[in-house]
């Protein structure tokens, strides 16, 4: 592990499991982050310290991939309806008074498929009403349906918080600025771990700091570092 000082808790260098997709483990809001048990005691600490919030060991349908099934804001977490009954129970024990909503249908990786932070979600628009009613109700914040570079999985190709955002590089200007106003955010287009698009699988982010994966190089840190500003 290695650290880049910004300001508030800076960025991280690390690797979950030898592979550099740190994102791809992990949900973060601005109070909890959910993890893979299997996650060495260091590296939860590492994310506890950084990140400032309750780490809630779980797997999620069995798997430790959890970014592609779960995601959420302060107000509420979106889970998979591939989640265990005996994951959802560990999860509500450690969420406290979060709305907590599976969501049903054929779209099993909610992850991949919503954007939000605490003043606003972007929902894919091959999402139901119905599904997207129960988002705006668990997330508690305006939902606007769409695209990023006309792909539908937008939830892996940018990383939101509270007070900027990392933004797919082939969207185009005009969704920069829509999301900037949507989000109420800064939001840069960049990449992670050495090129990567896909800027969700390296980056595990709230307001207060980030952890990205260890190839990303100090370009790419520095707009991250621009784009989150952590």
């Amino acid at each position: 592990m290695s650290r880049i000082a910004m300001r508030s808790h800076g960025i991280y260098l690390e690797t979950f499991f030898g592979t550099t997709e740190v994102g791809l483990f992990s949900v973060s809001t601005e109070n909890i982050c959910l993890i893979p048990p299997q996650l060495k005691p260091r590296q939860k600490k590492l994310i506890r310290d950084v990140l400032e919030v309750e780490v809630v060991p779980t797997s999620i349908a069995g798997s430790m991939l959890l970014s592609a099934l779960a995601t959420g804001n302060s107000n509420g977490l979106l889970l998979s309806n591939l989640v265990l009954d005996e994951e959802l129970k560990e999860i509500k024990k450690h969420i406290g008074d979060i709305n907590l909503a599976v969501i049903e249908g054929k779209y099993t990786a909610i992850g991949n498929l919503v954007l939000a932070n605490d003043r606003a979600a972007l929902v894919s628009d091959i999402l139901p009403k119905s599904a997207i009613r129960v988002i705006r109700d668990a997330l508690g914040v305006e939902v606007v349906t769409g695209r990023i570079a006309n792909r539908s999985y937008i939830g892996s190709l940018a990383v939101i918080t509270n007070i900027g955002g990392l933004i797919f590089v082939e969207a185009s200007e005009d969704e920069e600025k829509m999301l900037s106003e949507l989000f109420r955010v800064n939001i840069i287009p960049g990449t992670v771990n050495n090129g990567v698009k896909f800027v969700r699988s390296g980056i595990l982010a709230n307001s207060k700091g980030a952890i990205v994966g260890s190839m990303t190089t100090g370009p790419e840190l520095m707009t991250i570092s621009r784009a989150l500003g952590v």
